[in-house]
């Protein structure tokens, strides 16, 4: 049996973010480098009216909608994404060693983000809850992490080779 059903039509991909995440501000810098045309949505995940929760089951931000309406979550995943859709510049190597470096850059700051996210969380909570031991942990991991970076970029203008993109 023959259907004449039409394809649906593409949109316009989207993101969507809150304007305080710093996952969600990576893959707007990304996006803005690559030069991937995309509409920002701002939708903020702790609202109860939230609408992230249909498009990332995890309730979290940032969420890429393709153009076919699927989804993608998880900043790593986005950035990899956008660079593989977007011939400008790019920001992820295909050579296994120099690859593993740049992903390992990029798992060093998520951390140090995350790190900084929890103390924020953790200062939102009433006084009498809070736990000092806590925030100085995370505050412990920031630091640290902070300085990895520093000791692991030296005095190099970039984290890998001597440009923003690399030759793949």
């Amino acid at each position: 049996m023959k259907t004449d059903k039409k394809p649906a039509l593409l949109q316009k991909m989207r993101l969507i973010a809150s304007l305080t995440s710093p996952f969600a501000r990576k893959v707007r810098i990304v996006a803005h480098e690559k030069r991937v045309d995309f509409d920002l949505v701002i939708d903020n995940p702790w609202e109860p009216n939230s609408h992230v929760p249909e498009y990332n089951p995890l309730g979290m931000v940032p969420v890429w909608v393709l153009d076919d309406g699927k989804t993608l979550f998880d900043s790593r995943v986005i950035v990899e994404y956008l660079d593989n859709i977007s011939p400008v510049g790019h920001l992820i190597p295909t050579d296994p060693r120099a690859r593993i470096a740049v992903k390992r850059f990029e798992a060093l700051a998520d951390g140090i983000s995350d790190a900084a996210v929890l103390i924020f969380l953790e200062r939102k909570r009433p006084a009498e809850h809070r736990d000092p031991q806590w925030i100085e942990r995370q505050l412990a991991k920031v630091n640290a992490g902070l300085a990895g970076l520093s000791a692991d970029i030296g005095m190099n203008k970039w984290c890998m080779g001597e440009f923003l993109t690399c030759q793949r």
